[in-house]
């Protein structure tokens, strides 16, 4: 049962679904790479399993990582952004009242949507050969309780099918599962594909829409994916004009950090001090450049000098970083 709770976050991620012709997130798994989000005018951030589990963790994205670790990390994120929060919810971690509790938890941490997919648990990632679904029947009861176990009315729940590339599925399956799904009462469909098919993504769309026409649907432009060498990529543009409305990259943000510190790494492996040297001619002036300014470290110095008489005096009598953003020693070392 629904309780009169309120989900600011949701309700942000649900206005701009309804007005936006598609809302894009980067798949990320820590609070940095949610601010820089933020910082970088994105309309959303995703918590992505997969980068999770691989980023905090070293594992492959195989529910190895348990609800409340997976819970934590979230509010983490949360906390670092004000940007509406989608979450991986992996299977909901057991029966239904597992999955009644994960919902619960992820509401409390603050997140604006989670995800839920079909598979049998362990799970796996979509795109990991051995992936099974359960039965219709289990499926449905999986996402009711999700739907019914929400205290905001404006938390997002989003239904993942592995139907299709399944073990024990195909595409009619997909397709069937998507119906259920959206008759369960979820929000948003994501039907997982086991390729970059343009077909498979129209025709998916245009088929369920057949008897859903208002569903929204969501799409992973999967890193698992090679875009870039399709001889006609789909684009965003044409997935939202289709109806994939909440569309995101799985692993964004982890292969945009894994490339760039691998070759900082070999660089300073091999060259020294000469790639801190290179390093610093990229971020010097730009809006990454301060690590204090990235945490936020004027604030947390305003609200110490409010609560602490001393704080102020401590700051101007010794060197560091200011709120003008300069390392700077006080006029009593100076003269020293």
């Amino acid at each position: 049962m629904i309780r009169d709770v309120d989900n600011p976050a949701a309700r942000e991620l649900r206005e701009k679904l309804n007005e936006q012709d598609y809302v894009f997130a980067p798949g990320l798994y820590h609070a940095l790479d949610a601010r820089l989000a933020e910082m970088a005018g994105l309309d959303a951030a995703y918590m992505s399993g997969y980068s999770t589990v691989l980023g905090q963790f070293g594992f492959p994205d195989l529910e190895m990582v348990t609800m409340t670790e997976m819970v934590e990390n979230a509010k983490r994120i949360v906390e670092a952004t004000s940007l509406p929060v989608v979450a991986d919810c992996d299977t909901g971690y057991g029966g239904v009242h597992n999955v009644r509790r994960a919902v619960r938890e992820y509401e409390k941490a603050g997140v604006a949507a989670v995800h839920i997919e079909d598979q049998t648990s362990p799970k796996r990632c979509g795109h990991i050969a051995g992936k099974q679904i359960v039965s219709r029947e289990d499926a449905r009861a999986r996402f009711e309780a999700a739907v019914d176990a929400k205290q905001s009315e404006d938390t997002i729940i989003i239904a993942r099918t592995d139907a299709y590339g399944s073990a024990n599925g195909d595409w009619e399956e997909h397709l069937e599962r998507g119906r259920i799904y959206a008759d369960a009462g979820v929000d948003l469909v994501w039907p997982e594909m086991p390729d970059p098919s343009r077909e498979d993504a129209v025709n998916y769309a245009e088929t369920i829409h057949e008897t859903h026409p208002d569903l929204k649907l969501a799409f992973n432009y999967s890193s698992s994916f090679a875009w870039s060498q399709e001889e006609d990529p789909l684009t965003f543009q044409e997935l939202g004009d289709l109806g994939y409305k909440y569309q995101f990259i799985t692993l964004y943000a982890l292969h945009s950090g894994a490339h760039a510190v691998y070759e900082d790494m070999k660089n300073i492996a091999e060259n020294a001090e000469e790639a801190q040297f290179d390093l610093e001619d990229r971020y010097l002036g730009h809006e990454t450049e301060s690590h204090h300014q990235l945490s936020f470290v004027p604030r947390f110095q305003n609200i110490e000098a409010q609560f602490d008489p001393e704080a102020q005096a401590r700051m101007e009598s010794s060197a560091g970083f200011t709120e003008e953003g300069e390392a700077v020693l006080s006029s009593e070392q100076d003269d020293d």
